[in-house]
């Protein structure tokens, strides 16, 4: 009975998965991102787009690592199949705290070339659909894709730095962006830990009914720079599309997509 809910669950969480999958964005929103020792992160994962999407569910199946940072430290983080919301973090560290989630491997099926144009286009890759044309790729295809989500908690106090987890694409606070709102905060995009110059980086905001998108680039050195202001909510998202493998393993999928993501609340100070 017990793997038989489980397996249901299961199916629910990628169905709900698959029906999104085209909105792209994968973030972690904790309930509170401001904390004291005694209490609980509680943060939800979604699926979706400029901080509307679906809830998704712990699943051993589709997510890969799951950690929590803080300085020097490292913790596992553990759920239960279908936990809603996905992570429930009991033992937290004072200062500020890294939750990492990294999925496993997923795979979109295209049937036509109108929305992979769009996605890919909206993510800096003007002319992809035009080297997929001249590769001989058909039309209807797949893609395989990974996420790489962070999110940043303060507990009693807004100590520490931002921790490399090593994940494949990843943002870096190279300052501490808790601390002194009235300077600009650089931010670093690693690509298999190496810099990613002169790449497309979006920043999405909210606070109160006031949301804003806006697009930025690294520079030479891999990072951007930006104000962020106090009591806002943000979400930090790039994408990198390389081929794919073209292998069964891997549904012979065309192209392959990274997805980073990084959320945060500033204080009200």
């Amino acid at each position: 009975m017990k793997f038989f809910i489980n397996k249901l669950i299961f199916i629910i969480i990628l169905s709900s998965i698959s029906k999104i999958s085209l909105s792209h964005e994968f973030w972690i929103d904790p309930v509170k991102y401001h904390l004291k020792n005694n209490e609980i992160i509680n943060a939800a994962v979604f699926i979706g787009d400029s901080f509307e999407g679906t809830q998704i569910g712990f699943s051993k199946k589709y997510f890969k690592n799951l950690n929590l940072f803080s300085k020097d430290k490292k913790k596992k983080i553990k759920g239960r199949m279908g936990d809603f919301p996905a992570l429930n973090i009991k033992e937290i560290f004072s200062g500020l705290n890294i939750i990492q989630v990294e999925s496993k491997m997923n795979y979109i099926d295209y049937k036509g070339l109108l929305k992979f144009e769009v996605f890919s286009r909206k993510k800096g890759y003007r002319d992809l659909v035009k080297i997929h044309k001249e590769k001989n790729y058909p039309d209807n295809f797949v893609e395989s894709y990974k996420r790489y989500a962070k999110s940043m908690v303060s507990v009693d106090n807004a100590d520490g730095n931002d921790v490399d987890t090593n994940m494949e694409l990843e943002l870096i606070f190279l300052d501490n962006p808790l601390k002194n709102l009235n300077e600009s905060k650089r931010v670093l995009l690693e690509y298999q830990n190496k810099i990613l110059a002169n790449h497309q980086v979006s920043i999405m905001s909210v606070k109160g009914d006031n949301f804003k998108k806006e697009f930025l680039k690294t520079n030479n050195e891999g990072y951007f720079e930006f104000f962020f202001k106090k009591g806002t909510k943000y979400l930090i998202d790039s994408v990198v599309i390389i081929e794919g493998s073209n292998k069964k393993k891997d549904n012979y999928a065309k192209w392959h997509s990274l997805w980073a993501s990084y959320t945060l609340k500033t204080p009200d100070l």
